[in-house]
């Protein structure tokens, strides 16, 4: 598949994903896991990037981030992932790729879906059946929002519900899955229709729109 273009707008909402290379496993043990989110944190600290949801997997992650300096989201995931590799290396005495290649970054709408994406982030875990809730996942944020131990995250944009937990833990319905794996899939977009066919315009991402003719295999 061709490299998508990405254009980072300062302010935006960004679902941000990589995948280990040949979804090979990425983080065997929880000393992998601690190792990452201390980059994370590190790296928060160096570039002007609000987080505000994560979930780590065993062959991928997804980050929700918000640059607030031009630029800053590149510099922080490049940061992060260039210190990753080679911290994967030097445990494992290995060599070559390990993530899919650059990560993947969609821009999202924040009165639309912003909530439906921090559902799907935070239930990530509890859809692959690592965990019976979702909270019980402790590379997530959800985690960190119901144990208070973490201090990775921003102030959410919205305000969530006091039963927030319920809410990750009730299934997204099938609609709302389908939209958010199709800008995945397709690396465009997600939002109300007018709102991404003026995105794509703006970032030159009006290819992404297009239907594709092989369905892809569904993703957690």
């Amino acid at each position: 598949m061709p490299r998508i273009t990405r254009g980072e707008s300062v302010g935006g909402i960004y679902h941000v994903i990589n995948r280990g290379n040949m979804r090979m496993q990425v983080f065997d043990d929880a000393e992998d896991y601690a190792y990452f989110l201390k980059l994370l944190q590190d790296g928060l600290k160096r570039e002007a990037v609000e987080l505000h949801a994560y979930c780590l997997m065993p062959n991928h992650f997804h980050l929700l981030l918000v640059p607030l300096v031009e630029g800053s989201l590149s510099r922080l995931m490049q940061w992060v992932m260039t210190s990753h590799v080679r911290y994967y290396h030097r445990k494992n005495k290995t060599s070559g790729h390990i993530w899919q290649g650059r990560y993947k970054s969609f821009i999202v709408q924040k009165d639309s879906y912003y909530l439906s994406l921090l559902r799907y982030i935070e239930a990530n875990a509890l859809r692959a059946n690592l965990v019976n809730e979702a909270e019980a996942w402790v590379y997530g944020s959800l985690w960190e929002r119901m144990s208070q131990e973490r201090q990775l995250l921003d102030e959410s944009l919205i305000a969530l519900p006091k039963d927030w937990a319920l809410h990750v833990n009730t299934p997204l319905h099938e609609k709302e899955l389908t939209i958010v794996r199709n800008s995945v899939n397709r690396q465009s977009p997600l939002g109300e229709l007018e709102w991404m066919e003026k995105t794509a315009e703006i970032f030159g991402l009006a290819s992404t729109l297009n239907s594709r003719g092989r369905p892809k295999r569904k993703e957690v």
